[in-house]
């Protein structure tokens, strides 16, 4: 016997003589008391009826009649009974917490089993561990051909090195989870799946042994921004069409009347022919307003020199309209095709329109820095800036206009960066690949 369990049955043995001396429920409390300590040094059933057995039996031996004695054994009884409540009563809990536990494992199972989105496990050797059934579904492959192999084959050998990083990324647990990373799956019939992956570490018992991931197929996604990006390309065309009829087939009609008119005022009394020179002046105003309304829609600028000075037209128009000091700096250098071009011209416009609404800035800077193969264009603002955390689990993030900006950027294989805080102003870095036009 231990020296814990033999202080144990000395104060049992106490504790059962003052019961059967008359103690009553005090001594009752004693003996729950003792259970719960019993119970909180790991010690078990038996080894309280060892220490009841002991202090039963000192008791039984101290009597002097039968009676005493089977009145002592009953009384004995009771209170270890008392004793064994704690026991019971972690027993229930115990029952209980596991009911619960295989209840939400049946349902973690059921919604595993039934999602719509590959939910899978990877060791920390990147080993797969577990896929639900809709990979089947999805890919054409079993689960049993790729349970405890690399999960690496699976991916579309351009995208592996992308997936790899979001593996360590989440093993490592560095930082909040990433958005979704968009990679090709292998089916087993060899096309490529796009999915959208999300990963966070798998903890067990307080250690990171693998990842849980999640993949969604945004096949249906990726053919509505296609046809989106139609039909961007086809509004846009339409836009060019009209901004230059405005400027031009306008432009020429008015300047045709323009001529005109000084035909006619030279035929014409002095008082008449002022009279036409009052129309010529609106007119000059009509000519200036459809000229700012075809710059608005699309500057011919940005088809005839390209992204740079159309951007400092944009700055300055904006400038002048609203007293913002905004300046253009750095270079985008060569041409850049068209669509990528078009793309960040709009992205630019949107960005200071969202200055001018909510920014409360002074100054804007845009600044175009080629990098390798890589054009960035950041646009910073002194204003009064946002949580972009906030903003952008703000359905739609509408106000800001981030889901077009994103959408124009994805359309030409760019990426946007946002950093902001509120009171610091605000910095948007946006970067596309470049593909330079043979046009200088």
């Amino acid at each position: 016997m231990t020296s814990e369990l033999r202080a144990l049955t000395r104060r049992y043995a106490r504790a059962l003589a003052d019961y059967l001396a008359g103690g009553g429920e005090a001594a009752l409390q004693e003996a729950y008391h003792i259970g719960r300590e019993a119970l909180a040094r790991g010690l078990g059933v038996h080894d309280l009826a060892t220490v009841q057995h002991g202090a039963l039996l000192k008791s039984v031996l101290a009597v002097r009649t039968r009676r005493d004695g089977t009145r002592a054994i009953r009384a004995a009884g009771k209170f270890f009974m008392e004793g064994l409540l704690p026991f019971e009563m972690s027993h229930r809990q115990s029952q209980e917490a596991n009911a619960a536990l295989r209840e939400s494992e049946g349902r973690y199972r059921s919604v595993v089993d039934t999602a719509r989105d590959v939910i899978f496990t990877l060791s920390s050797d990147g080993k797969v561990m577990s896929l639900n059934p809709v990979f089947e579904t999805i890919t054409g492959w079993s689960r049993a051909e790729w349970i405890g192999q690399d999960f690496a084959p699976l991916v579309h050998p351009d995208d592996r090195i992308r997936a790899v990083e979001l593996y360590q990324t989440a093993l490592a647990d560095q930082g909040p989870p990433m958005d979704g990373v968009e990679l090709g799956i292998r089916a087993k019939s060899g096309a490529t799946i796009p999915g959208e992956v999300v990963a966070t570490p798998l903890v067990r018992d307080g250690k990171i042994v693998g990842i849980l991931g999640v993949a969604r197929d945004i096949t249906d996604r990726k053919r509505a921004e296609q046809a989106l990006h139609h039909l961007n390309e086809a509004l846009e065309a339409e836009v060019k069409r009209i901004a230059h009829a405005l400027h031009d087939e306008a432009g020429q009609l008015l300047a045709s009347v323009h001529i005109g008119l000084a035909d006619v005022a030279r035929d014409l009394p002095p008082h008449v022919a002022q009279r036409l020179t009052d129309v010529a002046g609106l007119l000059n105003k009509i000519e200036e307003q459809l000229r700012h309304l075809s710059h608005e829609l699309r500057p011919t600028i940005l088809d005839d020199l390209g992204l740079q000075p159309a951007l400092e037209f944009l700055a300055d128009g904006v400038s002048r309209r609203t007293g913002l000091h905004i300046r253009v700096e750095g270079s985008a250098g060569a041409r850049l095709p068209a669509p990528t071009e078009t793309a960040l011209y709009r992205i630019v416009q949107e960005a200071l329109t969202n200055v001018t609404k909510h920014a409360q800035a002074t100054k804007v800077s845009i600044t175009l820095t080629r990098s390798g193969r890589q054009l960035r264009c950041t646009i910073r603002d002194d204003g009064v800036g946002f949580d972009v955390r906030v903003v952008r689990a703000r359905r739609g993030a509408r106000g800001l206009g981030l889901i077009g900006i994103q959408e124009r950027l994805h359309a030409v294989g760019g990426t946007l960066e946002i950093v902001a805080t509120p009171g610091g102003g605000t910095r948007l870095v946006m970067a596309v690949p470049l593909e330079v036009d043979g046009a200088q």
